[in-house]
């Protein structure tokens, strides 16, 4: 397996398998659903069956094959983890997206339904197919480092080593990982079918500013900024949750 280790060595970077697969979740869990701007204006860190709904969205995305785990060397640990989703363009303009159809099909909590549609809302907001004239993306879903590892620049090693999958991958394709992969929790999920094209872009939605100074280190192009105060969950604003009336999430890409 191929695997890339951070500049000090206590870190490795890796294409998420299914032996990572629950410590990359348990990130999700303890990180990304507890700390995340967005999570905390939803309310899914209040959550703990809205905060299962998203770690199902995960495994979803994993089956793509293309996301990323930070591995402490010392301990196996997974201590960092960014599950990326591949964005096919479709033919039909009135077909729903991967988040949409999500939010309503398997959302059973209001809080993972108003985070995801968050998502979906943005993303529409902003075509990034019809701006690079491209009919495939990588784009970098959900990412997340547990506290006590935090300010290692573990996401930026993700985020840079997401953006070369997704360039390998147009002459070398990614294999998924399989449904059997994932544990009998996840056994409904679907298998992926062949991919027929390659990503072209790669593209995030940043919510916080650790991850808006990374991607502007790493040259990707803010096409959209959009505050937080307009999304309401529960009669509040998310921006009133955060605490930051000010907060806001950008909407990047990186061409390929």
């Amino acid at each position: 397996m191929e695997y890339h280790l951070t500049a000090d060595g206590k870190y490795r970077i890796e294409s998420l398998t299914p032996a990572t697969f629950p410590g990359a979740l348990k990130v999700i869990r303890e990180a990304f659903c507890q700390d995340e701007a967005v999570s905390i204006g939803a309310e899914v860190n209040k959550s703990p069956e809205a905060a299962e709904e998203l770690l199902e969205l995960c495994a979803d995305a994993a089956l793509d094959g293309v996301s990323l785990v930070a591995v402490d060397v010392n301990t196996k640990e997974v201590v960092a983890a960014t599950f990326n989703k591949i964005q096919v363009k479709t033919s039909d303009p009135s077909e729903k997206s991967f988040f949409e159809i999500f939010a309503d099909e398997r959302c059973t909590q209001a809080s993972s339904r108003s985070l995801i549609q968050f998502m979906a809302d943005v993303d529409e907001r902003c075509n990034l197919f019809e701006k690079y004239k491209v009919d495939c993306s990588l784009e970098i879903m959900f990412i997340a480092t547990l506290r006590e590892h935090r300010r290692q620049k573990l996401a930026t090693f993700l985020i840079k080593h997401s953006i070369d999958v997704a360039r390998r991958m147009k002459d070398d394709p990614i294999a998924p990982i399989r449904v059997e992969d994932l544990g009998s929790k996840y056994s409904h999920l679907n298998n992926r079918k062949p991919l027929d094209t390659y990503p072209k872009i790669c593209q995030a939605i940043w919510t916080g500013e650790g991850t808006q100074k990374i991607g502007k280190l790493l040259n990707f192009k803010v096409h959209l900024t959009v505050p937080f105060s307009e999304f309401i969950f529960d009669g509040k604003t998310y921006s009133e949750r955060i605490g930051d009336e000010a907060a806001f999430c950008q909407v990047v890409a990186l061409s390929l």
